[in-house]
């Protein structure tokens, strides 16, 4: 919104000073009028008001206002755009998704399609932090995204700028083999280490992330589609750090146990859907939430999971002030050039055409 402030509001006690002077001024003009003694002023009123005249009575309002003008220059007017956030209600929540190569499975339909679980995952965080028929959204809410397979990757820091999130978001993939000119499988043992779960290093990468936000309420959000097989930390670690800072670990479990749709990358650069036996470790989660005083959620399909986020849309929620800020300029210029424009036409005014003698 609009916003106006004098930034030496002090010079505006001369406004009071130059009413004083004009009453004064306009009385002694009332009382000290030059006057000829004629028989009959009849003829005279048959003689029409020249402009001239008609402005004359209006010159002491140049002077005034020149002087008002001038008054207000020194007072240094100064207008600009005010932008303030209401304090609300918000938490500090940080997404951690898996994208071990398990999240490849094609076991989610989206629209009657099959998806892998990375790409429903990506649909429903997209609604749950900018809203939809489902969900009120996350406005208010400081968001982070870190993901991770056999390593953790942070993407983004708590931020209100939940489109840069999202558009981080969309360039989380999960691992593909990579093939040389011969179609052999090159850098297998990063392959291998990138479609690891890494649990435990990602829970305490969230918390180090959070632990330090102004909000009172930290909120983990971890979902995986498998168990605990890379990394340097142990779940058990994790959760100790968890509960050390006072943050709050939701866990999903999502995919399908059992034989599930999964891609199998061929060297010509096509994709041959097979199926393959998958499970995750729900005991895991069920700690991890249990001990750091959250919830453990399951969902198979995009319906279960839209419905797991929306029960995490109604987490508590605590009040934060924003803040606001305003960007000033200068406008006393123009205030100044104007009262001296005026006040150098009254005195041209009043030196020439207006002339006066006693």
């Amino acid at each position: 919104m609009g916003a106006c402030r004098f930034e030496s509001p002090a010079w505006c006690f001369l406004v009071v000073l130059l009413l004083v002077v004009g009453i004064v001024d306009y009385c002694e003009r009332r009382q000290t009028r030059t006057s000829l003694l004629f028989s009959t002023t009849f003829e005279f009123e048959k003689i029409p008001q020249s402009c001239a005249g008609r402005f004359k009575k209006f010159l002491p309002f140049l002077l005034y206002l020149g002087s008002l003008l001038l008054i207000v220059a020194l007072a240094k007017p100064q207008i600009g755009v005010r932008e303030s956030r209401i304090v609300g209600n918000g938490i500090s929540i940080v997404m951690c998704v898996d994208r071990s190569g398990s999240m490849a499975a094609e076991d989610f339909k989206i629209d009657g399609i099959p998806v892998d679980r990375l790409k429903a995952v990506k649909k429903v965080f997209r609604e749950f932090v900018l809203g939809s028929k489902d969900f009120k959204g996350r406005t208010d809410d400081l968001v982070a995204l870190i993901t991770f397979g056999g390593y953790v990757d942070s993407c983004c820091p708590l931020t209100l700028d939940h489109n840069s999130l999202l558009e981080l978001l969309e360039k989380v993939k999960t691992p593909v083999p990579l093939y040389d000119r011969n179609g052999n499988v090159i850098r297998t043992q990063v392959l291998d280490e990138e479609s690891g779960t890494a649990i435990g290093d990602a829970l305490a990468a969230a918390v180090d992330m959070v632990k330090d936000s102004s909000n009172k309420t930290k909120i983990v959000v971890l979902l995986s589609d498998g168990a605990q097989t890379a990394g340097v930390l142990s779940p058990e670690e994790g959760i100790k750090i968890a509960k050390a800072f006072g943050v709050k670990v939701y866990t999903i479990g999502v995919g399908t146990n059992g034989l599930v749709p999964f891609p199998t990358y061929l060297p010509s650069g096509q994709t041959q859907m097979t199926m393959q036996r998958l499970e995750f470790d729900s005991a895991t989660l069920q700690t991890i939430a249990q001990a750091t005083g959250g919830l453990y959620f399951y969902a198979d399909d995009v319906d279960s999971l839209t419905r797991v986020y929306e029960e995490i849309d109604n987490l508590e929620r605590s009040r934060f002030d924003a803040g606001s800020y305003a960007n000033y300029r200068d406008v006393y210029g123009w205030f100044a050039f104007l009262g001296i424009c005026l006040l150098t036409m009254y005195t041209l005014l009043i030196n020439t055409r207006f002339r006066s003698f006693p």
